[in-house]
């Protein structure tokens, strides 16, 4: 039992100093090509101007959202007002 904890911590200390004696090395370089950078360099100014055009319509349409919700909040405590009104526009369409 006793040899095999002293194996068990001398492995246990050998491993990690041989692992930075050794290491993993250089990165081998990248293989990609120009055309391949030019490429993704490219699609990424698109990406990025899509982004901001989707900004601003997003902007837009929270505006729009806002100006709705407003009209809304105005109009939401007149149900019987509407009603009348909606009567009178049937009466002179004709409906009633």
């Amino acid at each position: 039992m006793r040899t095999s904890l002293a194996g068990l911590l001398f492995l246990c200390l050998l491993f990690p100093a041989l692992g930075s004696i050794v290491g993993c090395g250089p990165a081998p370089p990248c293989e990609t090509s120009l055309v391949t950078l030019d490429e993704t360099r490219l699609d990424a100014e698109t990406y990025e101007q899509e982004a901001a055009e989707t900004a601003k319509r997003v902007a837009e349409l929270e505006e729009q959202l806002a100006t709705k919700k407003g009209e809304v909040d105005e109009i939401k405590d007149k149900p019987a007002e509407l009603e009348e009104r909606v009567h009178e526009l049937k009466k002179g369409s004709g409906r009633e």
